[in-house]
């Protein structure tokens, strides 16, 4: 964790009233409170659903779970706050993925009273759930994500390769070996944009240096014009090859439909990826890698932060509710279920994480793990370096843009704004 992540994140999301719920037979007599809750994981209803039944169960307050699609989330909860409308709790985006609203007050600030799981977790962990200019702790963290390579053991072997790949050179050269073989190389695609920041958040660092540029490039010794970054730019254009065909027009769940059904046996991504996998193939087998080092000698690195957060709206009617909810949301019982369910590293101790591929994931973060460059680092202001990079990809994998063109880009959008970048090229 960096002292960068003090900028910490949040924001966006909404206000929002409670609705008033018939009495169910199971409840007191009196009118039961019933909690709306927002999030951007489809994927997550049925467990979310069965936790907040849990949640009712011992509380007699019901939780209503809507997700929205990711990419629409942020301007759909964006837009039900300016309409005073929004949920009573909701899943917030880290860092600075809704930072703007977080310091307009959106969130009811959070305290280790309220919630005592806070007083447990990292300064590290707590600087994802928090403002960039107002340093409140808006959110509850609840998990730690990492990004790397997912391989399919069956498929390697049917493809006939039995080392797994160390080097970059030898990572391409696995690729091409599994497509001679007839088997698909790599799920990944091209049509889902944060897709592609994820895939270079995996594979990018150690062309750039991981932790080292990062915190140069933070402090403004360094610009994303370095060859170095361009570099870690050009390696997403090495992967294009190896996707499926088509693969300007996969969609993320089509994408990842294809490494979960064992169509792919390759698929660069979180370990978040994980439940969805396993809700399309339960018996899926899931081998995990870091990145392969850039050349041999140089280093490898798991780009790792703590995504996501667990909010109040600050208008709230029913905040008792929703602070027994977070809480709830904060306990052993519920992030345990999340880690054996979802395959999260959750921020809460004392959870048991059981999955091997995301095991190999946490054992690999003290040794290996660095900062999520552009998302912990630089979506704060406008144009954020994510809102350039993500269509920019696409544009490089079309062949429309170089990926020198798309580092330029990215510097003058983010020197834009961000002072230590200023009038540097």
């Amino acid at each position: 964790m960096t002292q960068r992540r003090g900028r910490g994140l949040v924001a966006a999301i909404l206000a929002a009233s409670a609705i008033a719920v018939p009495v169910m037979a199971a409840i007191p007599a009196h009118a039961a409170t019933e909690l709306s809750f927002w999030s951007w994981r489809p994927e997550d209803k049925v467990f979310y659903e069965a936790q907040a039944a849990d949640f009712l169960a011992a509380t007699g307050i019901s939780v209503k779970f809507t997700p929205y699609v990711a990419t629409e989330y942020n301007a759909t909860l964006a837009t039900a706050l300016t309409a005073g409308k929004g949920p009573d709790v909701m899943q917030i985006r880290a860092y600075g993925g809704m930072a703007n609203l977080s310091d307009a007050g959106n969130f009811l600030p959070l305290t280790s009273k309220m919630v005592p799981a806070l007083g447990k977790m990292a300064a590290g962990t707590l600087a994802g759930a928090q403002g960039y200019t107002d340093k409140h702790q808006f959110g509850l963290p609840y998990a730690t994500s990492v990004l790397g390579v997912m391989y399919n053991p069956a498929l390697l072997k049917k493809a006939g390769i039995k080392a797994l790949p160390t080097t970059w050179d030898s990572f391409l050269g696995v690729l091409s070996r599994v497509k001679s073989a007839g088997i698909m190389p790599l799920g990944n695609g091209t049509g889902y944009a944060p897709g592609l920041e994820q895939l270079w958040g995996a594979v990018g660092p150690t062309f750039y240096g991981g932790t080292a540029f990062y915190k140069d490039v933070v402090a403004g010794n360094r610009s994303f014009s370095d060859k170095n970054f361009v570099a870690s730019l050009q390696a997403v254009k090495d992967l294009v090859a190896y996707m499926p065909a088509g693969a300007e027009g996969l969609d993320y769940n089509t994408a990842r439909g294809l490494f979960a059904n064992e169509k792919a046996a390759f698929y660069i991504g979180g370990n978040y990826e994980i439940s969805y996998f396993r809700s399309l193939n339960p018996s899926l087998s899931v081998g995990w890698i870091p990145a392969p080092s850039a050349s041999a000698g140089s280093p490898r690195f798991v780009t790792n932060w703590a995504d996501g957060a667990f909010a109040i709206n600050a208008k709230t009617t029913h905040k008792t509710e929703a602070l027994k909810f977070l809480n709830f949301l904060a306990s052993k019982d519920f992030n345990q279920a999340a880690a054996d369910q979802l395959g999260w590293i959750p921020t809460v101790s004392g959870i048991k994480v059981t999955d091997p591929a995301v095991i190999s994931m946490q054992r690999a973060i003290p040794t290996l793990g660095t900062p999520f460059l552009t998302l912990v680092g630089f979506r704060y202001g406008t144009p954020t370096s994510s809102a350039i990079m993500q269509p920019g990809f696409q544009k490089v994998a079309a062949g429309t843009k170089t990926p020198a063109e798309l580092a330029k880009d990215i510097q003058a959008g983010v020197a834009s704004w961000y002072k230590p970048q200023t009038g540097k090229a």
